[in-house]
């Protein structure tokens, strides 16, 4: 193979490569390459031409984004009031914002659950408040219920399921 047909290849994996990355990553990586000035005009259409950076920028939107993978849901046994909140990059953050929306629909909002990289879920009958976590709103729901009818529960409904990152 020709060396030209050798680097056309090679753009060509790099641009798949970036097309997979970016649909997972968003715009971060769009902007990151954009900022290191690696986009070049071939034929009509942009390529990535600096690999290392690339790298560098898959790393940067990764640890941005695992930075903001805090969740959190607040609940008012009271009046059935709930808030959540996501995408944050600290617990006490998700936390803090879970109670400030909690608040506009409830009067004795508290955080039932809090959650990193995964979802939260609160189940309610009455008095009985119970919360599932897991990698999934469905699985995070179930546990929870599961929990209220072990409480005693007999109408125990999924009062609000959420996750970490939107």
């Amino acid at each position: 193979m020709t060396r030209q047909r050798t680097l056309l290849y090679a753009g060509f994996a790099l641009c798949l490569i970036f097309y997979a990355a970016s649909a997972r990553a968003g715009e971060c990586l769009s902007d990151c390459m954009h900022a290191h000035n690696c986009w070049k005009m071939y034929g009509g259409a942009s390529q990535i031409y600096c690999s290392g950076t690339l790298s560098l920028c898959q790393e940067q939107c990764r640890q941005s984004n695992q930075e903001k993978a805090y969740g959190a849901i607040a609940y008012s046994a009271k009046d059935k009031g709930a808030g959540w909140s996501y995408g944050w990059n600290s617990e006490s953050k998700a936390e803090q914002v879970a109670l400030d929306n909690c608040s506009k629909h409830g009067s004795q909002c508290k955080v039932i659950v809090w959650y990193r990289d995964s979802c939260g879920a609160v189940v309610a009958d009455g008095d009985i408040v119970t919360w599932g976590q897991a990698s999934a709103k469905r699985t995070a729901s179930q546990s929870a219920l599961d929990k209220c009818i072990k409480a005693g529960g007999k109408k125990c409904a999924v009062e609000t399921a959420q996750c970490s990152q939107n």
